[in-house]
């Protein structure tokens, strides 16, 4: 994988791990402290991250932790504005890394 990528990713925070299969977890932290991670692949990196942040959707992933805070797990907290404000928070975060890697992919095409 490009080391630029990983540059761009550690620059906004995301951590960057690559396995030998190809598989790629890209991870942060969101604001209310969810450990926030999705998988691409090496391959594709920039087009899986846009495609990923393109499609986030912040209902489903309130609705999931709304379920999960039903079913007692800890760590989730209680505020569903504060479930919704973080989801918010993380498609923005997943927007600024797509938009970031886009740029440093054109960059590379253009020289």
């Amino acid at each position: 994988m490009n080391s630029k990528y990983i540059e761009v990713c550690e620059r906004l925070d995301w951590t960057v791990r690559e396995y030998k299969d190809g598989s790629v977890d890209v991870a942060k932290q969101s604001p209310a402290g969810e450990d926030f991670s999705f998988g691409v692949s090496s391959e594709n990196f920039v087009d899986e991250v846009k495609q990923y942040a393109a499609y986030f959707n912040v209902d489903e992933h309130v609705e999931m932790w709304i379920e999960a805070r039903r079913n007692g797990v800890r760590g989730v907290p209680s505020s569903i504005r504060e479930l919704v404000e973080d989801a918010e928070a993380i498609d923005k975060m997943l927007q600024e890394l797509a938009a970031a890697l886009a740029e440093v992919e054109d960059d590379d095409d253009s020289e």
